[in-house]
């Protein structure tokens, strides 16, 4: 918002004192440079590489590797033999702070109580140890949280839900048949606002994540109005693992950040992605939700030993498109749409594929955008350059069939 008031302002002036204004200039303005033959990534390479790239993802990550960071394969080494690789899922957001005991404690399956909405799930809480003389010893502390602790090994793990004092909320979870009742019930989880976990060995912390969350009013229909989660693993300073997610989703538009990385004794991989789809949000809360978008902004980095990838989108001054359940259902849906496009992926630092051009529905008049959307590439030794339509058609051949 800043950079475009400072253009406007700059802009007024220049007009004001009869002069030309000059050309924007920057990624999202500017045409990208055109692949380059025997320079760029030949596409009909790209499923091979990418396979290649795989690989090496999974050699840096594997446990058996003899460069994994010392602290992270301790880590590993804790948890791997019982219950496999641990992982936070980020498809479902208002669940991570659930995942935080999980596969750890073996609870998996916490208390439910049947209350009038149906059932209510709560989230784990007391202490459990694992003494080393094999009886588990149970405790109702902390009525705030939940600690797992295994004398035999000397881990720790305990997860605060309710950090600074943070009420938890309750999310709709679908339905389950409830066979007191003979019918299906509706189901409500409970999850966190601000919350911490923390996995230690005789000690010293191993992991640790943070989760908070504005749940807003539509929490139960279009998800949370913002959320944060940040995670490491192996030590918390220059930790060999760690992950950051932030989200929001507010009256101008939607915004995504996330961002990994992995490091060994001897390498470093990582990805990022930043998007932002910018745009004016109303009755988000309702069934007659309405988005006008104005502008999509998305970057993405992968960065491994040997591969290096990085993509941009850049989809600026769109106009005359209205999403919503009511507008989708029209016909010739994008027949008005308008925009730009300029958009680019790289491989190695070279440009491997380009789109630039006009949204707008050009003179096949079919009411779809992206017929004069050019499109440039290398594939069997030679600049390719097509128009969005047949280049989709052409590079899908690329893809498994």
């Amino acid at each position: 918002m800043k950079r475009t008031a400072a253009l406007l302002t700059v802009t007024t002036l220049l007009l004001a004192a009869c002069k030309p204004t000059p050309t924007p200039t920057g990624p999202d303005k500017t045409t990208p440079a055109a692949p380059v033959v025997g320079k760029s990534l030949d596409l009909q390479k790209a499923p091979e590489t990418a396979a290649a790239a795989a690989q090496q993802f999974e050699t840096m990550t594997n446990p058996a590797n003899p460069d994994l960071d010392p602290d992270l394969k301790t880590l590993m080494g804790l948890f791997m033999p019982q219950s496999g690789p641990m992982s936070l899922s980020l498809d479902r957001p208002t669940q991570i702070g659930r995942q935080l005991l999980g596969r750890v404690t073996g609870r998996n399956k916490l208390s439910s109580q049947s209350v009038v909405v149906g059932i209510r799930e709560a989230l784990p809480t007391g202490t459990v140890t694992f003494k080393d003389n094999g009886t588990v010893e149970r405790s109702e502390q902390p009525t705030d949280g939940a600690v797992m602790i295994n004398e035999a090994t000397g881990v720790r793990v305990e997860a605060k839900w309710r950090v600074n004092g943070a009420p938890t909320v309750w999310v709709d979870s679908g339905t389950r048949y409830d066979y007191m009742q003979n019918t299906w019930v509706p189901v409500q989880t409970e999850v966190p606002t601000n919350a911490s976990g923390t996995i230690s060995e005789k000690g010293t912390a191993r992991a640790g994540a943070t989760f908070s969350m504005t749940p807003g009013g539509c929490l139960n229909t279009f998800g949370p109005d913002a959320l944060k989660l940040n995670a490491w693993a192996g030590r918390q300073t220059n930790a060999p693992l760690s992950m950051n997610l932030e989200y929001s989703w507010g009256a101008q538009g939607l915004k995504l950040k996330a961002d990994a990385r992995h490091t060994t004794t001897k390498n470093t991989g990582s990805v990022s992605v930043d998007f932002s789809l910018d745009g004016v949000t109303a009755n988000r809360c309702t069934d007659t939700l309405t988005f006008t978008p104005s502008g999509v902004t998305l970057t993405a980095d992968l960065s491994l030993p040997s591969h290096k990838v990085a993509s941009a989108v850049y989809l600026r001054d769109v106009k005359n498109i209205v999403i919503s359940d009511a507008e989708l259902k029209k016909e010739n849906f994008f027949r008005n749409v308008s925009g730009t496009l300029n958009a680019a992926l790289s491989y190695n630092d070279s440009n491997v594929l380009t789109a630039s051009g006009s949204i707008a529905d050009g003179n096949d008049m079919d009411f779809a955008p992206g017929d004069q959307v050019t499109v440039k590439y290398v594939r069997d030794g030679k600049l390719i350059e097509k128009k969005l339509p047949d280049a989709l058609k052409d590079l899908s051949t690329l893809l498994p069939q």
